[in-house]
């Protein structure tokens, strides 16, 4: 009777382990559906990014053909004043020196303005487009029917990868 105790008992504690196991292959959840987007390419390389940064630069151009301008005159200025630095007298070699200090300064500043204005303008077109893109990848999983959207991966398949579907959704 000892040993048909013993055989009953491994018999349940053999039950009770591979129970578990074999209730987890029946509630395994169905495969996880992913898709990637390439949000980067999609800021840089979108018809909307690139008509944003042709915008800009368009924006940008008559500024910096002014600065341009007046890099041209300041170089002239320090050539001439380099090529009657020997008959000027000290007081006019003054005057020219501070006129050309004055003129590289006010040039500095602009260029460091325009570059300010440039990153700043670049970044709120950027947010715009990024604001666009959010929209669309939040709108994905029902639209394509997937569970997760990754915008970043070391390395995917290309076949998971919509990047393109979303550009022409952003591009309408």
């Amino acid at each position: 009777m000892n040993k048909h105790l013993k055989y009953v008992a491994a018999l349940c504690l053999a039950a009770l382990l591979c129970g578990p196991a074999a209730a987890q292959d029946t509630l395994r959840p169905a495969e996880a559906r992913i898709v990637v987007v390439n949000v980067e390419r999609l800021l840089v390389d979108s018809k909307r990014a690139r008509a944003a940064t042709a915008k800009i630069e368009a924006e940008f151009t008559p500024r910096r053909e002014r600065i341009a301008a007046q890099l041209r005159q300041l170089r002239a200025l320090s050539d001439k004043l380099a090529q009657d630095a020997p008959q000027l007298d000290d007081r006019e070699k003054l005057v020219r020196s501070r006129a050309v200090g004055e003129l590289e300064r006010n040039i500095r500043r602009a260029q460091a303005q325009i570059s300010d204005d440039f990153a700043e303008r670049t970044a709120s077109e950027r947010a715009a487009i990024a604001k666009c893109i959010v929209e669309i990848v939040t709108r994905l999983p029902a639209q394509l029917g997937v569970d997760v959207v990754l915008t970043r991966t070391i390395w995917h398949r290309p076949q998971i990868d919509v990047t393109d579907k979303v550009e022409a959704m952003l591009d309408r």
